[in-house]
């Protein structure tokens, strides 16, 4: 809201600035800090971040491919890092 007040309409080239890093440091975050659990082998394992911007998302699930049986699954996303985790 702060942001809306302070920047002109006509300054789009900074709202878009600020939006896409907002998103930027969004899925950072995300990535960092979410790892996934694999339906078909339990693995835990994470993903890169660009894996992570582009994987389509489920609510408390994500299509990702496992790096340890190589399928691709909806795996549940697990918010803490809880066991020993495969990075790829």
């Amino acid at each position: 809201m702060i942001a809306s007040v302070l920047l002109p309409p006509d300054c789009w080239y900074l709202w878009l600035t600020i939006i896409v890093g907002g998103a930027a440091l969004l899925v950072t975050w995300h990535a960092k800090n979410s790892a996934y659990l694999c339906p078909r082998c339990g693995d835990v394992f994470e993903v890169s971040t660009f894996e992570d911007l582009l994987s389509p998302n489920g609510g408390n699930k994500k299509y990702v491919k496992c790096p340890q049986c190589g399928k691709r699954a909806w795996a549940d996303i697990l918010r803490i890092k809880e066991q020993t985790v495969h990075k790829k």
